[in-house]
């Protein structure tokens, strides 16, 4: 397999989802990654479920229906282009949203779940880690194993998500279609900073 396809498997876990492939399984923390074929959660839901709550992804952040369309205009993302879920499938544990750039060369998705970023940072398929502070909030920005030419980077954003912190990713991945036109971890770091206020809890 492509160093490019290793790095998707590893998108469609970025923040903490197990895989179930064909019957086997994989169970890997941090946050889920942008392409998946079937996902269950890694991170058990139980640190954010609310009492007595029949959704045990109920306190969970979702970034499709809290980001308005007005701020996604201002950030350059197209409202029109919005796709929940990654890959078309909602892993448990994990809301997932993502949006073309008006620039066209890239997609930014938002994937918001209960791992730390102690997790992230444990992932071993991500590499180059750099602290941030986005909206007074803990981050990192993370860029991938095998992604030799950086055509993606994310910034993972500790935020609470119910009762027990947890973190929202944001994933700039340059569309092969039409190629790398500017740097994806200025736009991960731009759209974290632009969103910050929206996030769980607020931002400054």
């Amino acid at each position: 397999m492509t160093s490019r396809g290793n790095k998707l498997r590893g998108i469609a876990l970025v923040v903490g989802v197990v895989l179930v492939l064909a019957g086997c399984q994989k169970t890997t923390d941090g946050p889920p990654t942008e392409t998946g074929v079937a996902s269950a959660t890694g991170a058990t839901s139980s640190s954010v479920k609310p009492s007595g709550s029949k959704d045990p992804d109920a306190a969970i952040w979702d970034p499709c229906t809290a980001l308005p369309d007005d701020a996604l205009r201002a950030g350059d993302l197209s409202p029109d282009t919005r796709s929940k879920d990654v890959a078309g499938i909602d892993p448990t544990g994990w809301k997932v949203c993502s949006w073309r750039s008006s620039a066209r060369w890239y997609t930014l998705a938002v994937l918001s779940g209960d791992p730390t970023l102690q997790q992230v940072q444990g992932r071993q398929d991500f590499e180059s880690f750099t602290p941030l502070t986005i909206g007074g909030r803990s981050a990192l920005r993370y860029l991938f194993v095998g992604d030799e030419k950086r055509l993606d980077c994310g910034v993972a954003v500790e935020v609470p998500q119910g009762k027990a912190n947890g973190t929202v990713a944001f994933l700039v991945t340059t569309r092969y279609s039409v190629g790398k036109l500017g740097d994806p971890c200025e736009q991960a770091i731009k759209h974290a900073n632009d969103f910050a206020k929206y996030l769980p809890g607020g931002g400054n």
